[in-house]
């Protein structure tokens, strides 16, 4: 009876230890974007976007699409610049939630003179 007892504290312990560290590391969350041409449509490609928030920066550059993508992110808001030229600078703002993907529609204008 006592090596049953003991048997199943054991088991119960084991169990609550791989149970509790599978989930103690999470991945952050995911902002997920498309910069795109207000008057022409489509994306713009080679856009330089940038991710800031409490004094941290992160940057890359968007696809033949338009798209971007900023992964493995702390909880918070975010501000992302996107930058090229030929169009005016765009600024947004963004929520960022443990484990969820956020998506980010950014327009840009054509400047004066550009294309």
């Amino acid at each position: 009876m006592r090596k049953l007892f003991l048997l199943t504290i054991i088991v119960i312990f084991g169990l609550s230890l791989i149970l509790g560290c599978g989930g103690a590391k999470k991945a952050g969350g995911t902002i997920i974007g498309k910069v795109n041409d207000t008057f022409h449509g489509g994306g713009v490609e080679g856009a330089k976007v940038t991710l800031t928030s409490d004094g941290s920066e992160l940057t890359t550059t968007t696809d033949s699409s338009g798209n971007f993508t900023f992964s493995g992110l702390s909880t918070g808001i975010y501000t992302i610049k996107v930058t090229k030229g030929g169009f005016f600078d765009n600024k947004v703002e963004a929520k960022v939630e443990e484990g969820k993907k956020t998506k980010v529609n950014i327009g840009m204008i054509v400047a004066f003179g550009g294309t």
